[in-house]
């Protein structure tokens, strides 16, 4: 029901004042609710202070530790399958727990109760490097200018192949294969077996294959291909002729006096109006085509000074160990018409060798501080690690790369550059240790050093090339290279002794608990001439290891059919391929850094090196051709606009291939194109 206006305006101001009634009231409850709260004593914030906590865990000293998690690697193409990587699960290390020395309370230095000063020395840390890099590319590229009629070969049929090349490779490989030694119960013994491989492995005999081994003093120093030499060839050398020529820069660097004479280039040059990026596309006169031109690069460089003393005492085994494993496994089989022919290298280059770092003094020559009355120490500190102390580096390196591409081209421009390799893939790890040194390192368990480096390089280059006309400028389908190259480089001779009485009843004392050594040890005549001596203790084992793994594989065979007879007249140019000229390196460099050292023992020392080295070289091609669509998978037809025709004499007539059955599409042309 509506109210009138005068009634409407009575009950509005009714409502008003019940709303401000209600606000006062609300205010009045809240200020006596206010002094009762003041007033209890239960909510003095002073008594708040008082409350007692209770923590279930307490705070110990810092205490180092390695923790590794279970995972997986995802291998990113499942139709690759390769002897030399698993493609799953990466090995996990497993490391015993690493417990630092005992604390201390007193500071860097304090008074024994026999009156010298004792000082702290802190305990040295274990380094653990593990990096595994694995670097896969499938370049599969199609480029159809012409009517479209050339079929061509499955890559898959190719894949196969060089998988059958890889395990070749496995099988010729050196025959000391072995797990990477693990720090734990078993370190010693597995390195021992190691040695015992060493000792008793022999070459492959595998019909084809050039191997040799060496062992002990023979493999120290440089060698290549088996063979000793006074130097190793640099890459700049060796690399093939095609990326030699683009490495080359014909810029003028200016000198001091001749800077105003150089003519340097506008920064700002591609702000001006007009500038175009098409200016800086410059492309050689004639017809360029590129199927090969593949760099597979792994590269590992360790430079490690950790740790190390100029007097060691290992109440357990000394095990020294140096391996070097090197595999080439070149297929290159060439069919048809090629210009010159660019022999292919293979080439495993090694470096063994071990620098004393004590000068030796000339005839006649007086050693500095011999007739000097050298002091003993007078003081000493001493930390000591309960367990083990290690210091591994892992490295495996692993490319896989197939370079599977179709074409079928008109030129009818003047000048042409068709890119369809030319891939460079790259593994790089470089690595700098720098570490703790001190005067005396005594050892309960065993001191363990491992140089691991296998190098393994897998290239297939099958190439057909047929021609029916003029015989373009250059074509070339060899002067690949495959090259491993090994330093292993030891600053600081160790030389070996029995274990002397007193620095084995020290070692008694560790073991039983003890934190410091005394004069019969500190007073030895080694450490003359030192003033304060810095004294380690390892309860277990002192474990060395370097690993390193490197394997290239490249699949690159190309079938190239030229239909040239006018080309020249047509064009104005002429055309040059290029399907060889591919590159696998494997570099890897361990410098150790330390000083000469005595090593007291108390067990054995196995001390070993061994040097193998082995090639595959198979380029005997059928000569009649017979399995040549078989081995080919790449096929470019060069045809001019007048050169779609038949007639073509039976022996230079295109190679058909095998239509592919894969539904999946073709990757186009991942080069460029210009």
């Amino acid at each position: 029901m509506l109210m009138d206006k005068m009634t409407e305006m009575v009950a509005h101001m009714v409502g008003i004042f019940h709303t401000t009634l209600e606000e006062e009231r609300m205010r009045d409850a809240f200020d006596k609710f206010k002094a009762l709260a003041a007033a209890d004593p239960e909510n003095d914030p002073l008594e708040a202070m008082g409350i007692e906590f209770k923590a279930k865990y307490t705070l110990e000293g810092f205490t180092p530790g390695l923790r590794y998690a279970e995972g997986s690697q995802v291998d990113p193409t499942t139709d690759i399958s390769s002897p030399f990587f698993s493609g799953a699960n990466y090995p996990i290390l497993k490391l015993p727990p690493i417990v630092s020395g005992p604390n201390h309370d007193f500071p860097f230095f304090a008074t024994s109760a026999e009156g010298r000063i004792t000082f702290t020395l802190e305990p040295p840390s274990s380094v653990v490097v593990i990096s595994f890099q694995d670097a896969y590319l499938t370049d599969n590229d199609m480029i159809l200018l012409g009517d479209g009629e050339t079929v061509f070969t499955d890559p898959s049929e190719f894949l196969t192949q060089l998988q059958t090349y890889q395990s070749i490779a496995v099988a010729i490989a050196a025959p000391v294969n072995s797990e990477m030694i693990l720090p734990g119960e078993n370190a010693t013994a597995d390195a021992i077996t190691l040695h015992d491989k060493m000792s008793t492995a022999e070459g492959s005999t595998l019909s084809g294959v050039s191997a040799k081994i060496l062992h002990d003093a023979e493999a120290v120093g440089l060698h290549i291909n088996g063979e000793a030499v006074e130097e190793i060839p640099t890459l700049d050398d060796l690399m093939p002729a095609f990326m030699a020529a683009e490495d080359e820069v014909d810029t003028v660097e200016p000198t001091d006096d001749e800077d105003d004479g150089y003519d340097w280039p506008d920064p700002f040059e591609s702000l001006a109006p007009g500038y175009s990026n098409t200016d800086l596309v410059d492309i050689d006169d004639g017809h360029e085509v590129v199927t090969g031109a593949n760099l597979l690069v792994n590269e590992v460089i360790i430079n490690s000074s950790w740790l190390d003393a100029p007097v060691f005492s290992v109440m357990g085994d000394v095990v020294n160990l140096n391996i070097i494993s090197q595999v080439n496994v070149l297929v290159d089989h060439d069919y048809g018409t090629f210009g010159e022919l660019i022999a292919s290298t293979a080439m495993n280059a090694a470096t063994l060798t071990a620098t004393v770092t004590t000068p030796v003094p000339e005839e006649g020559e007086e050693v500095a501080g011999e007739a000097e009355d050298l002091a003993l120490p007078s003081n000493w500190a001493v930390t000591r690690i309960d367990g083990d102390l290690i210091a591994i580096n892992q490295i495996n390196q692993y490319s896989f790369v197939t370079d599977d591409d179709s074409a079928e081209l008109i030129f009818g421009s003047t000048n042409t550059y068709i890119g369809m390799g030319d891939n460079t893939v790259i593994n790089l790890t470089d690595l700098a240790e720098l570490g703790y040194g001190y005067d005396l390192i005594m050892i309960g368990g065993s001191m363990i050093s491992v140089n691991w480096i296998s190098q393994t390089n897998v290239l297939m280059d099958n190439d057909t090339v047929t021609v029916s006309g003029d015989i373009p400028v250059g074509i070339s389908g060899s002067d690949n290279l495959l090259f491993n190259s090994a330093t292993i480089n030891s600053v600081g001779v160790d030389s070996y002794s029995e274990m002397q009485d007193n620095f084995a009843s020290a070692s008694a004392n560790f073991a039983n608990g003890g934190v410091d050594i005394d004069e019969n040890v500190a007073h030895d005549s080694v450490f003359e001439g030192t003033e304060i001596l810095r004294v380690l203790y390892i309860e277990g084992d002192l474990t060395t290891v370097n690993w390193i793994e490197q394997t290239n594989v490249l699949g690159d065979s190309d079938q190239v059919h030229l239909a040239l007879e006018n080309l020249e007249t047509t064009t104005g140019a002429t055309a040059s391929v290029t399907t060889g000229s591919n590159a696998t390196i494997n570099a890897a460099t361990i410098n150790e850094f330390g000083v000469d050292s005595q090593v007291a023992v108390n067990g054995d020392v196995y001390d070993d090196a061994l040097l193998y080295q082995a090639n595959l070289i198979d380029t005997d091609a059928d000569p009649l051709g017979v399995a040549m669509p078989a081995l080919a998978n790449e096929a470019v037809a060069f045809l001019a606009d007048d050169m779609m025709g038949p007639d073509v004499a039976p022996e230079d007539t295109a190679i058909v291939a095998t239509a592919s059955e894969s539904t999946a599409s073709s990757d186009v042309m991942q080069s460029m194109l210009a």
